[in-house]
């Protein structure tokens, strides 16, 4: 029996490593409209949790966060599975009954949110570069504690893409080629450097088509789930995933890529197993393929369930 939990918010969450959060208005609202979102992954015995049961229906169990702690009394070993987990969410759900011991401890959690941060990809993309060769070597994403180190950057390469240290679904993400001028980045990068303590910049990419490996990792070995394919705007918001059919998409990724796709999830999974080998849990790795067929192999890591993941069996 699993506690299911819609918390689209546990990035921003992250970055504020705090245990009392109250998330962006956008993000909250997605929440508020989507708490039932995990029917979709839901199995018969689960329970979701929302904020009022009673005002919403379903084919499974709804309970809300007063009941947690009659529920934990009389069901001692229901596991929570959220979105993602983040300090601030261990807390509201101590506060309402759930036992330690059904969640992450200190230790866990810090780690998760060391392994979050964008700089994580660095380290990805490094050994990726080690792995494959000259030929689908991949420029390496570089952070900035500074404003002049990000500018410097920016005039360096026209185009470039500055992201948040955590942030999900392109909210913390600018495309300095849309329509961006100096001013506006140099004062968001002044903001996220202010709320987060850096910036991650990226060289411009001509995409032409994102994708998701989705994995499940578990005592050190990495599991492949599946394919995803999703849409971005030009500024990197997230639009919505492509409902295509697994055997499809791999022929499309293998007809746009100039390395496999094989070898991709091969490559990806060496990795993950050395770098994620103390984490446990879903994981969803985010590519973009150009159009001259080079790929870009890891974009972001979502350590949490990826909307990617809601087409996929047994996940």
């Amino acid at each position: 029996m699993r506690l299911l939990l819609f918390n689209p918010e546990t990035e921003y969450a992250l970055a504020s490593g705090a245990s009392f959060y109250t998330p962006p208005a956008p993000v909250e609202r997605m929440r508020q409209e989507r708490q039932l979102l995990p029917e979709a992954w839901a199995a018969p015995g689960d329970i979701i949790l929302v904020d009022d049961a009673e005002a919403l229906s379903s084919e499974f169990r709804l309970v809300s966060w007063h009941d947690l702690a009659p529920l934990f009394n009389t069901n001692p070993n229901i596991v929570v599975e959220p979105w993602g987990w983040n300090p601030a969410l261990i807390r509201r759900l101590l506060d309402n009954g759930v036992p330690s011991r059904c969640l992450p401890d200190e230790k866990t959690m810090a780690r998760i949110r060391q392994l979050a941060h964008r700089r994580t990809t660095i380290l990805l993309n490094s050994m990726w570069n080690d792995i494959v060769g000259e030929r689908f070597r991949v420029d390496l994403p570089v952070e900035f504690v500074t404003i002049d180190g990000c500018m410097e950057f920016y005039h360096a390469n026209r185009g470039c893409w500055m992201k948040a240290p955590w942030s999900s679904s392109g909210r913390g993400v600018i495309n300095t080629a849309a329509d961006m001028n100096e001013v506006l980045v140099k004062q968001w990068c002044r903001g996220i450097i202010r709320r987060q303590g850096s910036v991650m910049g990226e060289t411009g990419a001509d995409r032409v088509s994102d994708f998701a490996t989705e994995w499940r990792i578990n005592s050190g070995k990495a599991r492949f789930l599946g394919l995803s394919s999703f849409n971005t705007s030009n500024r990197g918001k997230y639009i919505g995933n492509d409902l295509t059919g697994q055997n499809e998409m791999i022929i499309q990724f293998n007809a746009m890529s100039c390395i496999s796709l094989e070898r991709v999830i091969s490559t990806q999974k060496e990795i993950l197993q050395e770098v994620l080998a103390d984490y446990d849990g879903l994981c969803g790795i985010d590519m973009l393929i150009e159009r001259n067929g080079c790929i870009r192999p890891f974009v972001e890591l979502n350590l949490r369930r990826t909307m990617g993941m809601l087409h996929l069996a047994d996940i």
